[in-house]
């Protein structure tokens, strides 16, 4: 005889199971329902009331006929539910809303000079509120607020253990979380961009992606997800040390990658990445001599990553969407060929899929994969 605990759970995995089928077919029928999950017909439209009442899903016209009258269909409503990313930069900060779906269906860019400050904190939220009341998005409806953050973040995302870059590393989840009544968490910028790749691409094995954006960054990915290690600091292959008398990093070393590998390294002051890319194509000198360089130097840490991990690596960031133009991917992976003393088969460098918002999108996502039944 099953007790009650037991009835309970077995009504909860029923409606769970009908659920999670909305999330990956476009629409149903309540006897498709049935027939795929092996469940009584009253049981499935019980469900389908329920998830109608929820408003978790909605009617989606006629399924096509099966030989008689054809069946009410039903389809996932992916914006019942939203996650809010916010991307921190030096000068302003990036607002996005992520439905069910993992789509985008809002953003905006805020004016805000990062300043370590109270009055910051509270202009930032100001912003988000904004962003919530413009978009009529309801208390009930958030299911998080993801804050990404140029700086090493704990575990548990609410505090920074290491923020050279913006000297964020007094920041506490408290100051935020103060503000809104919905959970509110930081994550590191690079990691939160492999996740928005995880997410497009489906399923990554085992990778190590590398952002270059106005600073080099990195993430590992084992068995399909981001590996934080012990603390926090893994994938910060930045922080190589590929000249011990080069130049001075933030981080109080000399000679790191980030010093030679960062977009900041490419580029002049003045200058832009599309200009540069532009001259490049142009076959300009001083352009061509700085490009070698940083493929010179790019390679050399890469190589000691892929000799440490043998993993394939996915470069993202800023730089990706320039990355398509020229054979650059095959200069880059024959560089790291030649300073490997091992045979290296296949093609090993790949360019993300996902770069258009990646970090804001990457900081919502957790609150999405953690709803998704």
């Amino acid at each position: 005889m099953i007790d009650n605990k037991e009835l309970i759970d077995i009504k909860e995995k029923n409606y769970r199971q009908i659920y999670k089928l909305f999330f990956e077919n476009g629409a149903l029928a309540k006897p498709q329902i049935a027939k795929t999950l092996g469940l009584s017909l009253p049981t499935v439209v019980h469900n389908i009331n329920k998830l109608l009442f929820e408003n978790k899903i909605k009617e989606y016209g006629l399924a096509p006929s099966q030989g008689g009258r054809p069946a009410t269909a039903y389809t996932l409503i992916p914006d019942a539910f939203i996650a809010i990313g916010v991307e921190i930069q030096q000068k302003d900060i990036k607002v996005l809303a992520l439905n069910l779906k993992g789509k985008t269906t809002a953003l905006k860019i805020f004016p805000a000079p990062f300043s370590n400050t109270e009055k910051y904190i509270t202009e930032i939220c100001h912003h988000i509120h904004s962003f919530i009341t413009e978009h009529q998005y309801e208390p009930q409806q958030i299911l998080g607020i993801g804050i990404s953050i140029q700086g090493i973040v704990n575990h548990t995302g609410d505090s920074i253990l290491y923020g050279r870059v913006l000297d964020c590393e007094k920041l506490n989840i408290i100051q935020i979380q103060q503000h809104f009544n919905v959970p509110v968490k930081f994550f590191h910028d690079v990691k939160c961009a492999a996740a928005a790749e995880l997410w497009t691409v489906k399923y990554i094995d085992n990778a190590i992606y590398v952002s270059i954006s106005e600073h080099l960054g990195g993430a590992i990915i084992l068995n399909n997800q981001i590996d934080l290690g012990k603390q926090g600091y893994s994938g910060a292959l930045e922080h190589l040390q590929i000249n011990p008398t080069g130049k001075a990093c933030y981080c109080g070393k000399k000679g790191c990658l980030e010093t030679y590998c960062s977009v900041s390294a490419l580029i002049a002051p003045s200058e832009s990445l599309t200009q540069f890319f532009t001259k490049l194509e142009q076959n300009d000198s001083n352009t061509l001599q700085r490009w070698n360089n940083y493929l010179d130097a790019l390679a050399q840490g890469l190589n000691y990553v892929y000799l440490l991990l043998e993993r394939d690596i996915i470069l993202g960031g800023e730089i990706a969407q320039y990355l398509y133009q020229t054979d650059i991917i095959e200069q880059l992976q024959q560089r790291i060929e030649k300073l490997n003393p091992f045979p290296i088969k296949g093609q090993f460098i790949r360019i993300a899929e996902q770069h258009n918002n990646a970090t804001a999108m990457g900081a919502a996502l957790p609150f999405i994969t953690a709803y998704l039944p």
